[in-house]
C-alpha cells in the first residue's frame, strides 16, 4: 500500500471514530449504518480514483459525486430517477428533510428522536466530515489542519452528550489523527536535516528529529492525561431540560424523549394553549407515546415512514385494540384547541381522536394515533378535534383477551441490563392478583397510596440502567419516574405498556373553557387490554394529578401486600401468582418456544445468533493464519514459470516456513550464510542437507549467474545436487513437474528442521503460520 493510501485509511478511521462519538446524542443507532456508509463511500472512492488516475483533483470531484448519489439513494425515495439519479423533486425533498432536521436540533434536547430529517443531517454531516478530513490530509497534504473538523465534531459530542463524550471516542479519533501527524512529519518531500558532528566528532541527531520525538512523547502523554484526568475529577450533577420555557412570549417545546433524570416540570405559568370542550371531565391532552425503553430513556418507536395518504383531515384509523362493543358504548365529543406558546412537531390531542380539522399537512401513525406535522408545527394553530371518551367498566377490563403477538413483542420488551429487583418488586406488589387488570390496579395503588411514595420535582442523582430501581428505593420523584416505573413493572408482568407524554387537563377558566400552562406538562402509562385498547392509568400521587380514572380502581379490594421493604414476597404456591409469573416471562416468540408452536422461520430466528456469530468470528480468526499462508504460497508458486522464478519461490517459501519454526536470519545475509544458519539450527539428515544445498545453489544461480561447480563431492556425492540444480535451471513450460520437485525439496528441509523442534512449536507452525500476516504488514508499509 502506498503512503497516500495509508494516509487516506487513517483519515477515514479518524472520521469514523468522530462520527461514533455522536451516538449518545440520538436515541437509537439506526443512523450509524448510513453515516458510516457515507464515510466508507467517500474514503473508498478517493482510494480507487487516486489509484487509477494518480491525480488528487479528480478524486475529490468523484468523492463529492458519490456522496450526493448516496444521499439520493438513502433519502430521495420515489422522487429519484432509476432510484439513483436526483431530480428536481429530489432536491425539494432533501431540502424539506434538511429543514425538518434543523427543527429537531433546535427544539429537542438530547438524546433526540431518530427522525428522518435528523438522520439526513447526521449522514450528510458524516460524509462531509470524511470529505474534509480526506481533502486536508491527502489532497492538500496538511494533516495538521485535518484536526479542525475532527475537533469540531468531538466538541459537539462533549458539549451536548449526557455525561460528555466517552474516553473511547476520544482515543478512537486521536490515535489515527496522531498517526496522520507522524506520517506528515516523515513526508519524503520534506528531506530530513543532515546529521551534524559535535565538537567531540560524534554524530548528533538533527534538531528536527529530536523535536519530532519530543512532540510524539508529548502527544502521547497529553492523550493519556485527557483520558485519565476526567475519571479522577469529581463529577458534575447534570440535568438536561426536556421542557424549555420562560416568560412572556417564550415558546415551550416538549421533548418526546423522556430521560429519567430530567423533569417535565417548568416554572413558567404562562398559558401555552387553551381549549373549549363539551366533555364535562376532560382527559389529558396527549402529544406522543414512547414505547422504546433502553434503561434510561423512553422514546417513540422508529417504524416505517408515514404514508402521505394518512391525513388526519380524512379521519384517523380505528383505535388499536378497541372492539366494536366498547366503541358503541363510548361517547363522542368535540374539542377546539388554540395553541399560542407551544412549538411542537406532534399535535396535542385527546385520545382517541377520530378526526382533526386543521390546516396544513398533518399525518397520523396507524399503530399509535400520534399525529405529526409534515413540515408543520403547532405554533399559532387553531383546530377542532372529534374524539371518543372510552369509559370501560371493570368487567370489560377483567375479561380482556390475550393481546396480539406483535403487540406483546413490541410493548413488553425490556433492556438486558434491567436490575432484577424491579421484576421482583412488581411480583411482590401484585401478590395474589388474579388477572392483568388487578395487577395494573395494584401497581397504581402502590404508587399512589400504599407504597409510601412522594411527588417531588427534584430528580434523583442516580441515572443509567438502574434509574427505575433507584426510584423504587428512594420513593420520591416526578411524573416521568412514576409513569416509567409502572410501565416497566407492567412489562415485567407480561402486560403491554408504554408511556404517554402530554398535558394534564389544566385549569378551567370559564365553564367549558380551559387553559394549560407549561406547569401542566405530564407523563403517564398506558396499558393494553384487548377489546378496550390502550387504557390510561395514573400512578403519580393525587397531589399532582388529582383523582385517578374511575375504571382504574376495582370495586373489590385487591389482595396484595402492603407497602414496605419488609413485606414478604409472593410465594410460588399460589396458582394465581404462578400464572402471573408465567405471563411475565412468556412473551413473544419465547412463549411459543416453550409450547413447541414455533414456525420454521421463528425457530430459525430464535437461534442464539449472537453466540453463533461470535463463534464463527472466533473460528475465522483461528483459521485466518493458515488460510492466508496457504493463499500466499499458492500465489507465489503460480508465478514460478521457469527455473529462476521457481528458485526464488522456493527460497521465499523456505524462509517463511522456517521462520514459523523459529529459524531466522538477517535480512542482509547471503543465501550461503542463510543455509549455514539452517545447518546450525538443526542437525539435518543427509537427504535434507542435499536438498538445502540444491536450493541454495539454485537461488544463487538465479540471482548471480551460473551455478557454482563444487570441486569435490560432499556428503554422498554431488550428482544428486547437480540433478536438482538442473531441474531448477530448466524451464518448465510443459506441465508443473519441475515445480512439484522443488516444492518437495522445500517440504523435506522443513520437515527435517521441524523434527528437531518441540511439539508445540510444530503445531503452532502448522496451524498458526505468520507468513500471511507478515506479507499483509509488508504490503501495508510499502511506499
Amino acid at each position: 500500500m502506498t503512503r497516500t493510501a495509508r494516509t487516506a485509511c487513517w483519515a477515514g478511521a479518524a472520521s469514523a471514530a468522530a462520527v461514533l462519538s455522536l451516538r449518545p446524542l440520538v436515541v437509537s443507532s439506526g443512523w450509524l449504518v448510513g453515516a458510516l456508509g457515507a464515510v466508507l463511500a467517500v474514503v473508498g472512492t478517493g482510494l480507487l480514483v487516486r489509484a487509477a488516475l494518480h491525480r488528487r483533483g479528480p478524486a475529490v470531484l468523484a468523492q463529492v459525486v458519490v456522496l450526493v448519489l448516496a444521499l439520493t439513494v438513502l433519502f430521495g425515495g420515489p422522487t429519484t430517477a432509476l432510484g439513483v439519479l436526483p431530480t428536481g423533486a429530489t432536491v425539494q425533498r432533501l431540502a424539506q428533510l434538511f429543514g425538518d432536521g434543523v427543527q429537531v436540533v433546535q427544539r429537542y434536547s438530547v438524546p433526540a428522536a431518530d427522525l428522518r430529517g435528523l438522520r439526513l443531517l447526521l449522514v450528510a454531516g458524516a460524509g462531509v466530515l470524511a470529505l474534509a478530513v480526506d481533502v486536508l490530509a491527502v489532497a492538500l497534504r496538511r494533516p495538521a489542519l485535518a484536526g479542525v473538523p475532527l475537533a469540531a465534531v468531538l466538541g459537539v459530542a462533549v458539549a451536548l452528550a449526557p455525561g460528555g463524550s466517552g474516553a473511547w471516542a476520544l482515543l478512537g479519533t486521536a490515535v489515527p489523527y496522531l498517526v496522520l501527524l507522524a506520517a506528515g512529519r516523515r513526508d519524503p518531500r520534506w528531506p530530513a536535516p543532515p546529521r551534524r558532528r559535535g565538537g567531540d566528532g560524534a554524530r548528533r541527531r538533527p534538531a528536527g528529529t529530536r523535536a519530532g520525538t519530543t512532540a510524539g512523547a508529548t502527544a502521547a502523554a497529553a492523550l493519556a492525561l485527557a483520558v485519565v484526568a476526567p475519571a479522577l475529577a469529581p463529577g458534575l450533577d447534570e440535568r438536561p431540560l426536556t421542557l424549555d420555557t420562560g416568560s412572556g412570549d417564550t415558546i415551550a417545546v416538549i421533548n418526546p424523549i423522556l430521560n429519567l433524570k430530567a423533569s417535565l416540570g417548568a416554572r413558567s405559568d404562562a398559558t401555552i394553549l387553551t381549549y373549549q370542550t363539551d366533555q364535562e371531565d376532560p382527559a389529558p391532552l396527549r402529544i406522543v407515546t414512547a414505547d422504546v425503553f433502553d434503561g434510561e430513556t423512553w422514546a417513540p418507536g422508529t417504524g416505517a415512514d408515514i404514508p402521505r395518504s394518512q391525513r388526519v383531515q380524512d379521519g384517523l384509523a380505528p383505535p388499536p385494540g378497541l372492539s366494536q362493543e366498547v366503541r358503541d358504548g363510548a361517547t363522542e365529543h368535540r374539542t377546539r384547541i388554540s395553541v399560542r406558546g407551544l412549538d411542537q412537531t406532534y399535535l396535542p390531542l385527546p385520545y382517541p381522536a377520530v378526526r382533526v380539522d386543521i390546516a396544513g399537512e398533518w399525518l397520523y401513525e396507524q399503530g399509535t394515533l400520534n399525529v405529526v406535522g409534515d413540515g408543520e408545527t403547532t405554533r399559532g394553530r387553531d383546530y377542532e378535534v372529534q374524539h371518543l371518551e372510552v369509559d370501560p367498566d371493570e368487567e370489560q377490563l377483567r375479561g380482556a383477551g390475550t393481546a396480539p403477538e406483535e403487540v406483546r413483542e413490541r410493548y413488553t420488551a425490556l433492556p438486558d441490563g434491567l436490575p432484577q429487583v424491579v421484576a421482583d418488586e412488581a411480583r411482590r406488589v401484585v401478590g395474589g392478583a388474579s388477572d392483568a387488570y388487578e395487577q395494573a390496579a395494584a401497581l397504581q395503588r402502590y404508587f399512589r397510596s400504599t407504597g409510601g411514595f412522594t411527588y417531588s420535582t427534584t430528580a434523583p442523582n442516580d441515572g443509567g440502567s438502574d434509574a427505575v430501581a433507584t426510584f423504587l428505593r428512594e420513593k420520591s420523584g416526578f411524573c416521568v419516574q412514576f409513569a416509567s416505573a409502572m410501565a416497566v413493572m407492567s412489562r415485567t408482568l407480561g402486560i403491554p405498556a408504554r408511556v404517554a407524554i402530554g398535558f394534564l387537563p389544566g385549569e378551567e377558566s370559564t365553564p367549558g373553557s380551559w387553559r394549560i400552562s407549561a406547569q401542566d406538562a405530564h407523563a403517564w402509562p398506558e396499558l393494553y387490554f384487548e377489546g378496550v385498547g390502550w387504557v390510561r392509568f395514573e400512578p403519580t400521587p393525587a397531589t399532582r394529578t388529582g383523582q385517578s380514572p374511575p375504571y382504574s380502581v376495582p370495586s373489590a379490594p385487591i389482595t396484595s401486600p402492603t407497602s414496605g421493604p419488609t413485606a414478604p414476597a409472593a410465594t410460588s404456591s399460589a396458582p394465581a401468582a404462578t400464572s402471573a409469573t408465567t405471563s411475565a416471562t412468556s412473551t413473544g416468540a419465547a412463549h411459543r418456544v416453550r409450547e413447541g408452536r414455533l414456525t420454521g422461520w421463528e425457530r430459525f430466528a430464535a437461534l442464539p445468533w449472537g453466540w453463533i456469530g461470535g463463534g464463527a468470528l472466533a473460528l475465522l480468526a483461528l483459521l485466518a493464519p493458515r488460510a492466508t499462508a496457504t493463499l500466499l504460497g499458492r500465489r507465489r508458486w503460480a508465478g514460478a514459470h521457469d527455473g529462476p522464478s521457481s528458485a526464488e519461490a522456493a527460497w521465499a517459501d523456505l524462509e517463511d516456513r522456517l521462520g514459523d519454526l523459529g529459524v531466522h536470519w538477517p535480512a542482509a545475509a547471503t543465501p550461503r550464510r542463510r543455509a549455514a544458519l539452517v545447518e546450525e539450527a538443526a542437525d539435518l539428515p543427509e537427504g535434507a542437507h542435499r536438498q538445502l544445498t540444491a536450493l541454495r545453489r539454485a537461488v544463487e544461480s538465479a540471482r548471480f549467474g551460473a551455478p557454482e561447480r563444487p570441486a569435490a563431492p560432499a556428503r554422498g556425492g554431488a550428482a544428486p545436487a547437480r540433478r536438482a540444480a538442473a531441474v531448477l535451471e530448466r524451464p518448465a513450460p510443459a506441465g508443473t513437474r519441475g515445480r512439484r520437485v522443488v516444492r518437495a525439496q522445500v517440504d523435506e528441509v522443513v520437515e527435517a528442521v521441524a523434527a528437531s523442534r518441540p511439539r508445540a512449536a510444530r503445531w503452532r507452525a502448522r496451524w498458526l503460520p505468520g507468513a500471511g500476516l507478515r506479507a499483509a504488514l509488508g504490503w501495508w508499509e510499502r511506499d
